[in-house]
């Protein structure tokens, strides 16, 4: 029994990573650099095996990201607790050290009926009038919510059926106690809508009032600034649409102190569109009140005799995007556009006789501040990586000069486009290497990069679409990024490598976990095979060097990455959560899937 005694003690004292927020940070570096039990040579020699699997009841498609509280008092005893959100609208708190069956600790109050959509046969034979392929059952807690450690509370936004169909719904906001997962108060309903200065609403290009539409999806991680400290806002992405008469992208703040919203700002205002949806990443923000978005598809459309676009006064689709909050009082605050830069038009782009192109949403996925920096970095679905200065973002339109550097295909080996002439961001897409010419295959960036200082410098990682793991070393003061190495394994590989298919998606979701400068480790999930946007597909969980690499050179000649571990070679399977980076504290994995369950990983004895 001392023994057993003492190893809680141990396991309690060495338990010291919260992960309060989608991507470890407001920055959403996606780093965590406090990981001292993982490190490369013990994650290769040992290995990882799943050491039990954390179910939820309702739902198995989980699209939130798991957070994590260590020490956390529930009911007299401390434990080290995993909230995972379901689809289902609850939220489960786990013990993430306690045996299998013997784990779950509260399971939360059901926040509002979940949505469970109408078919629509029109679209497809799965389809609903939510999802295109059906993969989705139930539609609840889409995003990931975000933990309030000073408060003891977590802060969660889902639709909510509001008839006895279940296929009427709206957007709403709930705090929960970490304790008991009892709801604190009413949930609060997420609103927007656009007026003049004497109360009007204003008219979009269709003659209909701007405002944010029950249907529209909360998809964005949710965003509270400051992570710590008083008086905090929480930000909440909304999406947009694609095609003309599709709704306007929002960004909706809430005064936490109050529970009061206190502002929503469309990103669009007379065309449609420009969404906040970021592949499931969250606003970013600084410590100055700074919040950083990009948005999606949008904009153009003819309507009473004139062209509408994205113009940097009203019109900001295929943006980067910061907005500035001020608190004003309790229950007040302003939000404005501060500054902005539009990478490109689509209703100036050549669509080179590729239909995809036409859907280049350059917010498929999040910004990211990189720490120590004055830096934004973010990319989308051309697969190219933009470096702004956040201080200044140009408010420029498809102008290569508000840019840090040339911009280069981040899924690729660092191929710069040739920009001609200066002010043009129409380029010719390449397929999987630079020789091939126009698009095969997709490309499409939907993790957010993550970005680490290591003791022989700085780099930022990502994962494409048909592609692999990639990794950049970044000058933190000009900004200049340099391709260093690729891993080998290749996101839904035997679409990839199909001369007749346009691929798979999503890519692979990565994070990295380091201490302090060394034993930087980049984890990954991917797609085996297969298509994640159309299907449930397998997935694959790997674990790469962030810093050495592989004695082979890959094929076309280039670094190759070390693997140090392979999920795929364990015997463990499970299928893919397409927008679900892992989360990595304290020596354990987490691993979310869409079989109900997250996958708890740790060494080999």
């Amino acid at each position: 029994m001392k023994a057993i005694a003492l190893l809680f003690v141990i396991i309690q004292a060495r338990a010291a990573t919260p992960v309060l927020t989608r991507s470890y940070d407001n920055g959403r570096n996606g780093a965590n650099t406090t990981e001292t039990v993982f490190t490369p040579a013990l994650v290769q020699s040992k290995g990882l095996r799943r050491v039990k699997s954390l179910t939820i009841s309702d739902d198995q498609r989980i699209e939130a990201t798991p957070l994590y509280v260590p020490n956390l008092l529930i009911k007299g005893k401390r434990h080290n607790v995993v909230f995972v959100a379901s689809m289902g609208n609850h939220v489960f708190a786990f013990d993430a050290d306690a045996p299998q069956g013997q784990d779950l600790l509260w399971t939360s109050t059901l926040l509002g009926t979940p949505l469970d959509p109408a078919p629509d046969p029109k679209s497809g034979p799965n389809a609903t009038v939510v999802d295109l392929y059906g993969i989705n059952k139930l539609w609840g807690i889409l995003s990931t919510p975000v933990i309030d450690a000073d408060a003891n509370q977590m802060y969660i936004v889902n639709w909510v059926a509001t008839s006895t169909d279940r296929r009427s719904h709206a957007l709403r906001l709930h705090r929960i106690g970490l304790g008991d997962g009892i709801e604190i108060g009413n949930a609060q309903p997420v609103l927007g809508a656009l007026k003049d200065t004497a109360g009007r609403p204003i008219l979009d290009s269709r003659r209909k009032a701007v405002t944010l539409e029950p249907d529209q999806k909360q998809r964005s991680a949710l965003l509270l600034s400051p992570l710590h400290g008083p008086h905090k806002t929480l930000f909440i992405g909304i999406t947009g649409g694609e095609v003309p008469g599709d709704p306007h992208g929002w960004m909706v703040a809430v005064d936490v102190d109050t529970f009061t919203q206190t502002a929503a700002v469309p990103t669009t205002q007379q065309g449609f569109g420009g969404g906040i949806w970021q592949g499931a990443g969250g606003p970013a923000s600084d410590d100055k009140g700074n919040v950083y978005v990009i948005t999606g598809n949008g904009g153009f459309d003819t309507a009473a005799g004139r062209t509408v676009d994205f113009n940097g006064t009203t019109d900001f689709a295929e943006s980067f995007i910061r907005f500035n909050y001020r608190r004003t009082g309790p229950g007040k605050g302003t939000l404005r556009m501060d500054d902005w830069y539009i990478a490109f038009r689509d209703s100036t782009r050549n669509h080179q006789g590729d239909p995809d192109y036409q859907d280049q949403d350059l917010g498929s996925g999040a910004p990211i501040l990189p720490a120590g920096t004055s830096l934004l970095m973010g990319a989308g679905k051309d697969g190219v990586l933009y470096v702004l200065d956040r201080n200044n973002l140009g408010k420029k339109i498809e102008d290569v000069s508000a840019l840090k550097q040339p911009p280069l295909f981040a899924t690729f080996n660092g191929v710069g486009l040739a920009v001609s002439p200066a002010k043009s961001m129409d380029f010719v897409l390449r397929g999987r290497e630079p020789s091939q010419g126009p698009p095969k295959k997709t490309h499409h960036q939907h993790s957010s990069p993550v970005y680490w200082t290591s003791s022989t410098g700085s780099f930022v990682f990502d994962w494409g679409e048909n592609e692999s793991l990639r990794a950049w070393k970044v000058d933190p003061s000009s900004g200049s990024v340099a391709f260093v190495a690729k891993g080998a394994e290749i996101a839904s590989r035997a679409l990839a490598l199909d001369s007749q298919s346009m691929g798979g998606m999503t890519g692979g979701m990565i994070s990295l976990t380091s201490n302090g400068l060394i034993n930087g480790i980049v984890w990954t999930l991917a797609p085996v095979d297969g298509n994640a946007n159309k299907n449930v597909v397998a997935g694959a969980a790997r674990a790469y060097d962030a810093t050495a690499f592989d004695p082979n050179l890959n094929s076309d000649g280039t670094k190759r990455l070390k693997l140090l571990w392979d999920s795929t070679k364990s015997g463990v399977p499970f299928t893919f959560s397409k927008f679900c980076p892992p989360v990595v504290a304290d020596g354990k994995l987490y691993v979310t899937t869409y079989d109900g369950r997250v996958d708890v990983y740790a060494l080999n004895p």
